[in-house]
């Protein structure tokens, strides 16, 4: 029977190699969509009952087809800022080439303007920025605009003296909890700036007018779209975030599943857009079709690179005590009780074994308190995780969120084992054996920590752990390599699941959201170090295409 007469369903695919990510049928070659859902998903010859005189038809030609991609932690809006600020920079970058970025970006730019931008390494020059003549560079580079420069982790920034000035800071501003203010030996202020203190600059930034706003997020799923994705979770959100994916979504102009984790602080969002308890209560108002917003984010720790990530065992450089994380379990527990028992998933970001155990503890007490009915709630990284809390994951739903996706040979985990010694390093990103567990894992990008939005080099390294440039033969890890299905899994379906919505979409079912993705390449058949170039040929969502390439 045709789903609207004679004129049949909208769009009908055939004569491709679909990958479903459904148990009951992982293959198909045909599927067709009508009013935005998948209504048939089966072979070629089952197609005449739902052809009709309006029904548009793609051969695929043999092309892989999967369901469209969503990315399980990322920073969306501040990516699709980013991507249109005046300073980009490389974690590759040295002194010299910041400031020389930071001197062409101020030469272009009106008088007066905020320069801001991010990717410089933390790790790398977080003793070189430090000193008293970076800043006296930075300062001379940007001609007395104020600047800012996130580092790639966006856990430090480093700011010139008319940034500091306009945002009211002097030799006697205390840091704020969980957050370091850097001086020089005689007190005066460095310019660098760690964790929560960024918030003491992202205070003084003009904020960006609605328009501003919705033209960031645009051009963030425009560019997610370009690479197959139809979803995201926003990792740590803001009022002002919120409002503008939900207008976007009620003016039908919104092509991905969003979720909002509202954020519980300022490390990465500016009190002034709205964060914590207050937005938390009033979130309903920003629900929408496609917009998700029980959902809230905590930082347990930083990052290695600026030896804030919480270990324990001490650095090898640090103090010679560890690194707390930022809440005990009591205080933790104390934080998600409350927001389990009204239904919404704490996303925690924890990447050293002391943070991890204190997440996972936290989360044990609250099961106890609230019962084991509660919604799943994550930890974003778990880059560090002990392999004796692997089985607590899934015993107590609890979702490992990896990301960025640097479970290969890089700088980062070069510098990581310089801090932590070798045998510490290897015990980063043990992926495959979280997924033999039975715990639910993820995969994000955690774009723009991680420079592009492009899920595919990610998959990659899930498939082979090696570099996805092929810049270094070695592989990191190779026994914790996944298979190409699970990979993809990962990247769809899993995380539909951590948003709540994987009976709406995250596989190609009847009845599901018409979201996938033609492909460039086959990837079950290819080298999997071909995966990395994988491009999107065409990207649907709800069965509208958001996205066409080139085959």
């Amino acid at each position: 029977m045709k789903a609207d007469g004679a004129a049949g369903v909208d769009l009908i695919v055939r004569n491709a190699r679909i990958f479903t990510v459904d148990t009951e049928r992982p293959w198909a070659t045909a599927l067709a969509v009508h009013d935005g859902r998948f209504s048939f998903v089966g072979d070629d010859e089952g197609l005449s009952a739902h052809r009709g005189s309006a029904t548009e038809i793609l051969d695929a030609g043999g092309a892989l087809v999967v369901p469209g991609l969503i990315d399980s932690h990322t920073h969306a809006y501040e990516g699709g800022r980013a991507a249109l600020a005046a300073v980009r920079l490389s974690a590759d970058d040295d002194l010299d080439s910041l400031i020389a970025a930071a001197a062409a970006a101020a030469d272009a730019a009106p008088p007066g303007e905020w320069l801001t931008g991010a990717g410089w390494s933390v790790g790398r020059l977080l003793g070189t920025v430090g000193e008293p003549e970076a800043l006296r560079r930075f300062d001379d580079a940007t001609g007395g605009r104020p600047a800012a420069l996130r580092d790639s982790s966006h856990h430090a920034v480093f700011a010139n003296t008319t940034a500091m000035e306009r945002a009211g800071l002097g030799r006697d501003t205390p840091a704020p909890p969980h957050g370091s203010v850097l001086r020089h030996g005689d007190g005066a202020l460095s310019g660098l700036f760690l964790e929560t203190a960024c918030a003491l600059i992202d205070r003084a930034m003009p904020p960006p007018a609605p328009a501003e706003r919705e033209g960031y997020a645009r051009h963030a799923v425009s560019l997610y779209n370009g690479f197959g994705v139809t979803g995201f979770v926003h990792a740590a959100t803001s009022e002002a975030t919120m409002a503008t994916f939900a207008a976007l979504d009620r003016r039908g102009e919104l092509s991905a599943w969003v979720a909002t984790c509202i954020a519980t602080d300022t490390l990465l969002t500016p009190e002034r857009d709205g964060v914590g308890e207050a937005v938390i209560a009033r979130r309903a108002a920003h629900r929408t079709g496609h917009v998700g917003v029980d959902f809230a984010k905590y930082f347990l720790d930083g990052v290695p690179g600026s030896r804030t990530a919480s270990f324990i065992a001490p650095y090898l450089d640090g103090p010679s005590e560890p690194v707390p994380p930022f809440f005990s379990v009591e205080e933790l527990a104390g934080l998600i009780a409350p927001l389990d028992a009204a239904g919404i998933h704490v996303k925690l970001h924890a990447v050293g074994d002391w943070a991890i155990r204190t997440a996972l503890d936290a989360i044990a007490l609250v099961r106890e308190r609230n019962g084991s009915d509660g919604p799943a709630h994550s930890i974003a990284h778990a880059s560090y995780i002990a392999a004796s809390d692997i089985p607590r994951l899934a015993t107590l739903d609890v979702v490992a969120d990896f990301c960025p996706p640097l479970w290969f040979p890089n700088p980062i985990l070069q510098a990581n084992a310089r801090l932590l010694g070798e045998a510490r390093s290897q015990t980063a990103w043990p992926i495959s054996d979280i997924v033999r567990s039975g715990a639910l894992a993820v995969a994000g990008t955690d774009w723009p920590i991680v420079p592009s939005p492009n899920p595919w080099p990610g998959i990659a390294a899930l498939v082979t752990r090696r570099h996805p440039a092929g810049t270094a033969e070695a592989a990191f890890r190779p026994e914790q390599a996944l298979s190409v299905a699970q990979a993809l899994t990962l990247c769809t379906l899993n995380v539909a699941k951590m948003m709540g919505i994987s009976e709406r979409t995250g596989s190609i079912r009847a009845g599901k959201s018409g979201d996938f993705a033609m492909l460039d390449r086959d990837l079950f058949t290819i080298d999997p170090t071909e995966i990395a170039g994988t491009r999107a040929v065409r990207t649907y969502f709800a069965g509208r295409l958001v996205h066409c390439g080139q085959g």
